[in-house]
Order: structure tokens, then C-alpha cells, then sequence
């Protein structure tokens, strides 16, 4: 199910966050395979043995997904599950509770939000989640105020190939090795493609500006680049000194943004109304080589409007349940074609 990650260089790009996070421990796993409120197709079928990790999840209280997992058996520790990040990675005071060494031989760059910085990284036998298990990594430390004090980071390592199901309702996390399964048509879908390292990303349109949007369940808030900014005319209101923001990222680093209120953003049939946006001039955008094209990073003040949301790995889609007009951020659904991002 997963592969141990390769690369010297790791782009953990979504790690970002706003002052002032904190994480909750997750609840213990259920004993059975069941996923809440699904909401199958008719003939779809799904089997107790496509499961490969099935667990309760509290939100911590920014909407991030809570997972627990075991690193070398010990646990469970309360990761974030991150669509964000190309890697898992630890934070040092899991290091410190396993008396892990790290080996400054082995030290890798780390790429994020805000810039790169050399970091170092401890091996470990396992990393377990049910039947997903990373043998014998090397996972970068990083300090835990990127994502809200948590144990670490399950990253898109250990779910790629198969199909990641958050019910944010229920509170429930499931990962298939399977596709994922057909739904109702009150889901909505869309065509994705990953990349950067194997995140899913979208085309969407905030206003009148299509955009490349990439899924993030690490991310507090949507982060937008400059030419989406300069696309939308908010130059200045991004001027006003009151929406300057400090923002975290999985790098030492620290740089400013500013929460800008944009229009609707449209995602497939659905259409989010009353959102702000972090716009700034981020490294990772750089990196993707999308500093000239209007992108924005969707965070959980988008994503968690939705009541499910479901990354199919092998068919390559993005699909949710939206929740409707009781959201504090409004929600239209509507027929609209959509096409894979270039």
C-alpha cells in the first residue's frame, strides 16, 4: 500500500497554519470496519477487506483530521492526516519518548510554505495505522507548532495508491486500497491530477479567475499567490495594514500575509460564498513553478464546509458531500462542467 519516500530533498509544503493552533488526542480506532453515512451508489459494493485503516478522528479545533498512529509499535500519537504533505514526519517530543538518534549524516532538505531549511531526520523500524505501514523510514523532525502541537504528520506516503475517505460529520477517517467506491449523485466530483510529489490538484474559479487549487487537509487557511491577487483587483485591499498575518510554516522561517476577502470560490457544481484568503508571496509557489499563475492552496476553511470529502488516488478525483445552506460559509450547488488542470 505505501513506499518508503526517497527523495533527499521532501516538499512539505502544506504545513501552514495561523497563530495560535492547538491539537486534541484522538479518539481510539474502532474494532470495526464500518464507514458512517457514506452514502454508497446502488450497485456499489465494498468489502471489510478493501480497508487497509479505518479510525474515529476529533477534529482539532481548526477542523484538521486527527489520527492515531504508531511509530515502532508505541502509541497511538495523535498525526494529522495531511493531503498536503509529500512526506510523514515526527515531532521531537515523540523523538525524545522513543530515544530516537538522529544521524546529522542524514539530515534532508525541507521545502515549505515559507522557504527551505536543512533539518534532521531519525529511522524508524514502523509507522502504523492499521494495515498501513511505513517500514524502516527516515522522517524529518519538525517542530509541532506548524500543525497545531500534534505527534506528526501521516502525509500523502501512506495513502497514495488507494483512496483516502474523511467524514467530517461522523468524525470518522478511512483509508481503502481499493479506488473508491461509486457514491450518490448528492456527491460532487471532480477530475484531479497529482502532483507535486503527489498531491491532488484541481481546477477551480474564484470570481471570474480559473485557478489551480491544490488540496490540503494540513492547512488552516487557503493560502493565495500574488497573481491570483492581482487577477482579483485586491492589491488594495491587501494594502490595509489590519489583514497582515504572521504564517507558519514546516520551515523556521516565518513570513506575512493578507486575510483578504474574495469572491465565491467555484469547486465543480458547488459554489463557497464569504471566504478570506491568505495572499502572499509564498516559496512554494515558486517551487511548483506556479508563481506566475493564479493558484491558491484550499484549506480547512474551505474543505470542512464539506460534510465528507473523498481523494480517489487510483481514478485520480476529488469528491464531496456538501453540507448546504446551514454552513456559516454558504454553499450552492450548481451544473457545471469541469476539466483537468494543465
Amino acid at each position: 500500500m505505501s513506499r518508503r519516500p526517497s527523495r533527499k530533498t521532501l516538499a512539505l509544503a502544506m504545513l501552514a497554519a495561523l497563530a495560535g493552533a492547538s491539537a486534541q488526542e484522538p479518539a481510539s480506532p474502532p474494532a470495526t470496519v464500518t464507514i458512517p453515512n457514506l452514502e454508497l451508489a446502488p450497485n456499489a459494493e465494498i468489502k471489510p477487506e478493501d480497508f487497509v485503516y479505518v479510525a474515529s478522528t476529533r477534529p482539532d479545533r481548526i477542523g484538521r483530521v486527527m489520527a492515531p498512529v504508531f511509530v515502532n509499535g508505541v502509541g497511538p500519537f495523535a498525526f494529522v492526516v495531511d493531503t498536503g504533505a509529500s512526506s510523514s514526519v515526527i515531532s521531537p517530543r515523540v523523538v525524545a519518548r522513543l530515544k530516537l538518534k538522529a544521524d546529522p549524516a542524514r539530515n534532508k532538505l525541507l521545502r515549505g510554505i515559507t522557504g527551505s531549511e536543512v533539518v534532521a531526520t531519525v529511522a524508524v523500524d514502523s509507522i502504523s495505522a492499521g494495515e498501513i505501514v511505513l517500514p524502516k523510514s527516515e522522517l524529518p523532525v519538525v517542530e509541532p507548532r506548524v500543525f497545531a502541537d500534534a505527534d506528526g504528520i501521516f502525509g500523502v506516503d501512506a495513502f497514495t495508491r488507494g483512496c483516502l475517505y474523511v467524514n467530517f460529520a461522523s468524525a470518522h477517517v478511512s483509508i481503502l486500497r481499493t479506488a473508491c467506491p461509486s457514491v450518490g449523485q448528492n456527491w460532487e466530483a471532480m477530475r484531479a491530477k497529482l502532483k507535486f510529489g503527489g498531491l491532488a490538484v484541481v481546477s477551480a474559479q474564484v470570481g471570474k479567475t480559473r485557478v489551480m487549487a491544490i488540496v490540503d487537509t494540513g492547512a488552516e487557511r487557503s493560502l493565495g499567490n500574488p497573481a491570483l491577487l492581482a487577477a482579483l483587483g485586491l492589491e488594495e485591499a491587501a494594502a490595509d495594514p489590519d489583514t497582515r498575518k504572521q504564517v507558519f510554516a514546516a520551515t523556521s522561517q516565518a513570513v506575512f500575509g493578507n486575510l483578504v476577502s474574495t469572491p465565491s470560490i467555484r469547486l465543480g457544481g458547488v459554489e463557497i460564498d464569504n471566504l478570506k484568503v491568505v495572499f502572499g508571496d509564498f516559496e512554494v509557489f515558486r517551487m511548483w513553478g506556479v508563481g506566475d499563475q493564479p493558484a491558491i492552496v484550499l484549506g480547512m476553511d474551505i474543505l470542512g464546509t464539506a460534510q465528507a470529502l473523498m481523494i480517489d488516488y487510483r481514478r485520480q478525483e476529488l469528491r464531496f458531500l456538501p453540507q448546504g445552506e446551514e454552513n456559516a460559509v454558504r454553499v450552492r450547488k450548481r451544473v457545471t462542467p469541469t476539466r483537468i488542470p494543465q
